[in-house]
């Protein structure tokens, strides 16, 4: 199977999971309606018609159809999760082009959050009394604006908008993967119980801030609408102690709040839920003509980098799949192809690991590299060696000047006329004619002036160590891939018949250990950049963890598989200290 099969393929399985996903959000509608009319309808003595009255109002034909709109933008809702989670992520260096490729879908999101609050306070309200559900109501004989519908429209609004901000707006769709692995009826029943709890408690803030608003700009939009409407104005909610007296509808603004926002985290965790579960790969790749077209290889799953999120499905399996002691799956890797004797498997999924973290790991260098602070570092010349100098006096010297430069600090004395007129071989002094002098003057100048327009470094000069960010944000197919090839190297001592890992360890002790010294380096500076400090730690934990299971276990034959030099001296100690 080709890479963009393999691609087409996965992308298929991972729509039907979305689709599934949208069924379980319409579901979800109806499940929280019922809890929310059940709030309201509340009836101590009477719980049997409680309940059954309440059972009775969603099964009516009324919220049947009433319920068309908000099922149709929570299908909106789904749709553009799904084009999230299954678009590619490219790494866009200017805040400009980043605004470019996702501001459309950012807006389109925004307003799908919006539709849903909307839409989902219109039909709520629809079950209240009558002063709560229509925006016009009838007061001492003549049509008004009802105030309370308005307010609660608002809320719903904000409720969406709130979600978006604190969860969409800056952050990428992601999945998390379970440490404990639990069936799906057990995530659902944890995760329905957990949100709607925590629902209770934030919806607490947002509703009071939304409240307050309300206050200071809700009459002037009541006016506005009946203005509009031409209609009389609502007067129950002016003042402060019009809107902060009325419990009942402070009651039904922060329920309806708590709903909302469940609403969208449930949305939003089925997705994740049914998106982690294990993709149908296979270790051998099929070599009958009639064999299954559609079996998914692991280093086909691997080799899918348009999509993130089968990356992560792939390293995920390859990480429970050398967890597993003597599988029979884990046993394929290490399995020679007939006709031929050769290690098939293992050799096409080595390279591909090799790959990845070969060109993270030059990614990482290279973005490094473009930080002010690892740059000046590595960019200092050294003092000239005189031999008046002794070894202290050159290391004060050397640390001095790296101080000075990383903080910006200039020399008090000027340098020397020596040092300031370039020296060629020959011994001639070279001064620049006034040409040189004169364009270099005008291109900083013109520089400087293009960095004081408000905006311009801002939307279109790349931010320090923004690429670096983005690989960290983007490395848990690295964190999964490392781990996976330690337990592979690991269990290769007695379960692999045939040496074919042995010819391999070497390549792999030197691609994880640099990768381990860039993350060493990039610890110095991480807090100086807008990095995730949680996918860092986790990164650098991993590939340690993994760079010591393969030295502890090989830990007799370092200086077999490692040339002498000051790596093999790296990795004894290694094993040493821990």
């Amino acid at each position: 199977m080709s890479a963009s099969s393999s691609s087409n393929a996965c992308k298929l399985l991972l729509l039907g999971r979305c689709l599934r996903a949208v069924l379980l959000s319409v579901a979800i509608q109806f499940l929280l309606l019922t809890v929310f009319l059940l709030f309201v309808n509340f009836q101590l003595l009477h719980p049997l018609a409680w309940v059954t009255g309440t059972l009775r109002l969603v099964a009516s034909w009324y919220t049947w159809f009433a319920s068309i709109p908000l099922v149709a933008s929570v299908v909106l809702y789904g749709v553009v999760l799904c084009q999230q989670h299954l678009s590619e992520r490219p790494y866009y260096p200017t805040r400009y082009r980043w605004l470019v490729h996702y501001g459309p879908l950012k807006v389109l999101f925004l307003g799908a959050h919006l539709l849903v609050g909307l839409l989902t306070a219109w039909l709520y309200t629809g079950y209240l009394n009558t002063d709560y559900q229509h925006l016009r109501y009838t007061c001492y004989g003549q049509d008004c604006i009802s105030a309370y519908h308005v307010y609660l429209l608002g809320i719903g609004l904000s409720a969406g908008c709130y979600y978006f901000v604190s969860v969409h707006m800056r952050q990428e769709i992601s999945i998390e993967f379970p440490i404990v692995e639990q069936s799906q009826a057990e995530k659902m029943r944890e995760l329905l119980y957990g949100s709607l709890a925590k629902a209770l408690v934030r919806s607490l803030l947002p509703t009071l801030s939304y409240t307050a608003l309300f206050w200071l700009f809700g009459p002037m939009i009541c006016h506005k609408l009946s203005h509009i409407l031409s209609v009389d104005m609502d007067e129950r909610l002016e003042g402060f102690f019009g809107v902060a007296t009325n419990v009942r509808l402070l009651f039904y603004g922060y329920l309806l709040t708590a709903q909302i926002l469940s609403n969208m985290h449930l949305m939003r965790c089925f997705y994740g839920i049914l998106l982690s579960e294990d993709l149908p790969l296979v270790v051998t790749k099929p070599r009958a003509a009639f064999a299954h077209e559609q079996d998914i290889t692991l280093v086909a799953g691997l080799g899918v980098f348009n999509v993130y999120v089968v990356q992560c499905l792939a390293a995920h399996y390859f990480y429970k799949l050398a967890f597993r002691k003597n599988s029979a799956q884990r046993a394929e890797i290490f399995q020679l192809t007939e006709p031929g004797n050769r290690p098939a498997n293992w050799r096409s999924l080595c390279d591909q690991c090799l790959s990845i973290l070969g060109s993270f790991t030059d990614e990482l260098t290279e973005s490094m590299q473009k930080i002010s602070v690892l740059k000046g570092a590595q960019s200092l010349p050294m003092p000239k060696i005189t031999e008046s100098l002794t070894a202290s006096l050159m290391a004060e010297k050397v640390l001095l000047r790296q101080y000075n430069q990383i903080h910006g600090i200039r020399p008090i004395v000027s340098p020397t006329r020596e040092d300031g007129v370039d020296r060629p071989a020959d011994g001639m002094r070279h001064v620049p004619n006034w040409c040189e002098r004169v364009s270099t003057q005008l291109e900083l100048s013109l520089q400087r002036l293009l960095q004081r327009v408000p905006g311009i470094v801002y939307f279109f000069k790349e931010p320090e160590g923004s690429k670096t960010t983005f690989l960290l944000a983007n490395s848990l197919p690295v964190v999964y891939l490392t781990q996976a090839l330690a337990l592979v190297c690991a269990a290769s001592l007695k379960e692999d018949p045939y040496g074919v890992v042995q010819n391999d360890l070497a390549a792999i002790i030197k691609a994880i250990n640099k990768l381990r010294n860039e993350l060493d380096k990039l610890s110095n500076v991480i807090g100086n950049i807008r990095a995730p400090s949680s996918s860092f730690n986790v990164l650098r934990c991993a590939v340690r963890r993994s760079l010591y299971a393969i030295c502890n276990s090989f830990c007799d034959y370092l200086g077999d598989l490692l040339p002498p030099g000051e790596e093999l001296r790296q990795l004894q100690d290694l094993v040493c200290q821990e």
